[in-house]
């Protein structure tokens, strides 16, 4: 019997207004936290510091969920909420909300990522396919989520169409999304404390990372010319 497929618009949807939901509740737990920040200045630091700290782990919950679906939801970047959560939390405790966050966003998609009909454009997708030619496919995988402009959904499929298991699965998505979801906490709180040469770091770090993404691609665009000529 064939399996019955997810239908990938309602999930989407369906996450979307998860993550309208989530965020109305975020905006009305931090609302006065959020207006001490569009007013920001050094008089009111120590009170800003004091409200955030205040916040239980319920208000903590809020933010690892609506980072997971932001991650989950093809085409969408939860990249201001993990440097949101960099900025109230400091880079060590906004780190573990940005990576808890991210990989159970992950983690959610790689389980039901089978159940769904991706279209032909994402299954014929370049980075896809150089994901799956790779000798060393985990490492492959690891670096393709370390990576912020390679979409994760490939990275996932790539997973899934590899037969990875559970074991290997959790432990490239650990590492995978440990860079960046420090970078984005780091920012957060080097914004916070108006620390302009760690935002300069941070910058520099990202485009480095991307800067090794456009170097791998060039050097599988020019291995696949190779093997095409012979």
């Amino acid at each position: 019997m064939k399996e019955r497929k997810l239908n990938k618009t309602w999930l989407i949807v369906g996450a979307i207004i998860l993550a309208v939901i989530v965020l109305y509740f975020i905006y009305r737990t931090y609302k006065p936290e959020i207006n001490l920040l569009l007013d920001f200045n050094a008089h009111n630091k120590a009170k800003l510091l004091h409200m955030i700290r205040s916040h239980g782990f319920t208000d903590i919950f809020l933010l690892i969920a609506l980072i997971g679906i932001l991650n989950a939801i093809p085409g969408m970047s939860n990249s201001v909420v993990c440097i949101f959560a960099g900025l109230c939390y400091g880079p060590v405790v906004g780190f573990l909300i940005n990576w808890v966050g991210n990989i159970l966003g992950n983690s959610t998609v790689m389980s039901i990522i089978r159940k769904i009909n991706l279209s032909k454009r994402v299954k014929k997708n370049k980075i896809l396919h150089y994901l799956l030619q790779q000798k060393h496919p985990l490492i492959a995988l690891t670096i393709g989520f370390m990576i912020p402009v390679i979409p994760s959904v490939l990275v996932n499929y790539a997973g899934a169409r590899l037969n990875v298991s559970r074991k290997h699965y959790l432990a490239m998505v650990t590492v995978g999304m440990a860079p960046t979801s420090f970078l984005y906490a780091f920012g957060g709180d080097a914004i916070f404390k108006g620390n302009i040469r760690r935002l300069i770091g941070v910058a520099i770090a990202i485009l480095i990372l991307i800067g090794c993404y456009l170097l791998v691609r060039k050097i599988w665009q020019n291995h696949e010319e190779k093997a095409a000529t012979k």
